[in-house]
């Protein structure tokens, strides 16, 4: 056997050391890379709330006589409404809560439900500064924008929604309260529509740009008016769902070019007359409601 020259081996092993030595620093920032888009990811997918659809309803506040008078006509918004979300939107039913109302998402959406209250939102959207609005409610920095946003909501009133940043919409049920409570970002980034029905009951409803849902042929119509909510507004309650405004607006003119019901139906033209559709369409009604106090 061949013996072997000691010196002459040690610098092919010294070499084959700084060789491995490379790859295991390449490997570990490779790792510390892969880490970190990891941990990126993990936050963006806390920030974002998907875009799918929903669909919240609730039933309308009667009591003796009048509910049983009424039963035909509030189980058709019901039915309707589950139609909607159901079949046109492609929902799966969240929560249930019998005559109370419901809310329908999205396999994926962002849902969330309090356990003392009952109270379930869903959550669309991108919520930029998270970290500090979980942080303000003591959540933690990955949780879920739905829970995010119920924590505010009991926390603070409506007080919460001007410090919401990015592109955003969510909505809420409280069966306890037989009410609903909706908001879209400051943009109207995410359009969602309220609907009151023709014998009380609300409904609200989302479906993502791009869908080829048609709110002005949707099965809901013939027992709800359905609207817009505007840019930077939220609804609230059961019986009185107009709009409130959390942003102001520049002017009028900015008012009527932004709240419109549907795409091509335009309010008033910001000098307070009325347009051929009247009601919700009525523009002074519609600032005056905006400029009435919230009753939170």
């Amino acid at each position: 056997m061949r013996a072997i020259d000691e010196d002459a081996a040690t610098p092919r092993a010294d070499a084959r050391d700084d060789e491995e030595a490379r790859e295991d620093g390449t490997t570990t920032r490779a790792d510390e890379a892969a880490s970190g888009r990891r941990d990126a990811k993990t936050a963006s997918d806390a920030r974002d709330g998907g875009d799918g659809a929903f669909v919240c309803f609730v039933g309308a506040k009667q009591r003796g006589s009048r509910a049983s008078s009424a039963g035909g006509t509030a189980g058709r918004c019901r039915r309707r409404s589950e139609l909607v979300a159901l079949e046109e939107l492609g929902c799966e039913m969240k929560r249930d809560f019998g005559a109370a109302g419901f809310l329908a998402a999205a396999r994926d959406a962002n849902v969330h439900e309090c356990e003392d209250s009952g109270m379930v939102a869903v959550f669309v959207g991108e919520l930029e500064n998270l970290e500090e609005m979980a942080r303000d409610c003591d959540l933690p920095s990955d949780a879920n924008p739905a829970h995010v946003v119920t924590q505010l909501r009991s926390t603070y009133g409506t007080h919460f929604l001007d410090e919401l940043k990015g592109s955003w919409a969510f909505a809420m049920v409280h069966p306890q309260r037989e009410a609903v409570f909706a908001a879209v970002d400051r943009d109207g980034t995410h359009t969602i529509y309220r609907g009151r029905g023709c014998e009380g009951g609300v409904i609200i409803m989302y479906a993502p740009q791009g869908s080829s849902f048609n709110p002005r042929q949707c099965a809901a119509l013939d027992v709800f008016e359905l609207t817009k909510v505007p840019a930077g507004s939220f609804i609230s309650g059961n019986k009185h769902i107009s709009p409130h405004r959390y942003v102001l607006m520049k002017s009028d003119q900015d008012l009527a070019a932004t709240y419109n019901t549907f795409d091509d139906v335009q309010y008033g033209g910001g000098d307070g007359t009325q347009t051929a559709h009247g009601g919700l369409n009525d523009f002074s009604k519609l600032k005056a409601s905006l400029e009435t106090p919230s009753a939170d």
